[in-house]
């Protein structure tokens, strides 16, 4: 099966590389140099831990860019997503100059393939996230075997928003992440995703602790119990956006413990956003009624890929968990006889 095409002869992507520094020099594009010398930092750690990958945890992003006739049109970003580097999240594109003979839809189509199909990244999975209204990078998207997880809600803080000063001490304590609780919201992050996401995804206790900053914590109980959290987002798109997750069960503390912390936070930042999922209708009330409001709302979108094992044996995440339900059938059930042969498929 043809898994892509042969890109257009005007377009070149590409790893990013030492010449592509060169040609934003002759384009006086003094902002993406020192954007794209990070970068190349970047990508050399990158193969390294590709490289040493049980030795190395995967914390570095990998960089493709465009060229159309010696000048850099767009560039892509790949970044693990955990330390094992089994899901990566894809940025959307970068355009830092005008095409002459491509949109930036077949542009979107000829990085994304490139990314999946002949990039070096040893992974099991991608994530990707696209805002709700761009219908035609959805299209591209969905095209490329993704397939939406969630609607995610962002939310920030409405100006002239005032701390509350009066704490309820006595219903809840605030905790910033450590190992140990770290591990209890982990737990509480696994009972609340499906299968097939926390398949995809594939993020352990020690992925939330190591991204830890000064505003992830975790909201207990005076019982000692973990009944809500601020966590690093799995699929972050502004430098400080935040998970906001909670128990299966509805905790009426809720109701005063989050406006308190989420209005309290020490950040002057304008760039702070929580995340809430779509469907969880009592977590979004609680940030529209403490004078929050949703900037965008984008979709989450997951792909397995088909790797290839011990040289023959092709394999995804879909194909395993389906071989083994249907193994166990065969195993509770007596061989039938049939007067009809099922040939192989192909």
């Amino acid at each position: 099966m043809k898994t892509h095409e042969t890109l257009p002869s005007d377009l070149i992507i590409e790893p990013l590389k030492l010449k592509h520094l060169s040609m934003l020099e002759a384009e006086n594009k003094p902002k993406y140099l020192g954007i794209f010398q990070i970068l190349l930092w970047k990508k050399l750690f990158s193969s390294l831990e590709s490289r040493f990958i049980n030795l190395i945890p995967s914390r570095n992003s990998t960089c493709l860019v465009a060229v159309e006739r010696d000048k850099i049109i767009a560039y892509i970003l790949a970044t693990p997503i955990n330390r094992r580097g089994t899901c990566w999240s894809i940025s959307e594109p970068y355009f830092i100059g005008e095409s002459i003979s491509f949109s930036r839809y077949n542009l979107l189509q000829n990085l994304l393939r490139k990314i999946l199909y002949e990039s070096k990244i040893n992974t099991q999975s991608f994530l990707i996230s696209i805002n709700t209204n761009d219908n035609q990078n959805l299209s591209v998207i969905r095209q490329s075997g993704f397939q939406p997880l969630r609607i995610i809600k962002y939310w920030n803080k409405k100006d002239g928003t005032k701390q509350r000063k009066k704490e309820y001490k006595e219903n809840f304590i605030w905790e910033k992440l450590n190992e140990e609780n770290s591990q209890q919201i982990w737990r509480l992050e696994q009972a609340r995703e499906s299968i097939n996401f926390r398949s995809i995804f594939d993020r352990q206790w020690h992925d939330i602790y190591e991204k830890r900053n000064a505003l992830t914590g975790i909201i207990k109980s005076k019982e000692n119990n973990i009944i809500a959290g601020l966590i690093p987002s799995i699929c972050p798109q502004y430098n400080y956006s935040l998970e906001l997750i909670r128990g299966l069960a509805w905790d009426e503390r809720l109701n005063k413990s989050i406006p308190q912390r989420i209005n309290n936070m020490k950040t002057s930042k304008n760039n702070c956003y929580i995340e809430t999922t779509s469907e969880d209708n009592k977590l979004n009330e609680i940030l529209n009624n403490s004078n929050w409001q949703i900037a965008e709302e984008r979709v989450l979108l997951g792909r397995s890929v088909w790797k290839r094992q011990n040289g023959y044996k092709l394999k995804s995440i879909e194909t395993e968990l389906l071989t083994n339900l249907v193994g166990n059938l065969q195993q509770q059930q007596p061989e039938l006889p049939s007067t009809m042969q099922i040939g192989k498929t192909k």
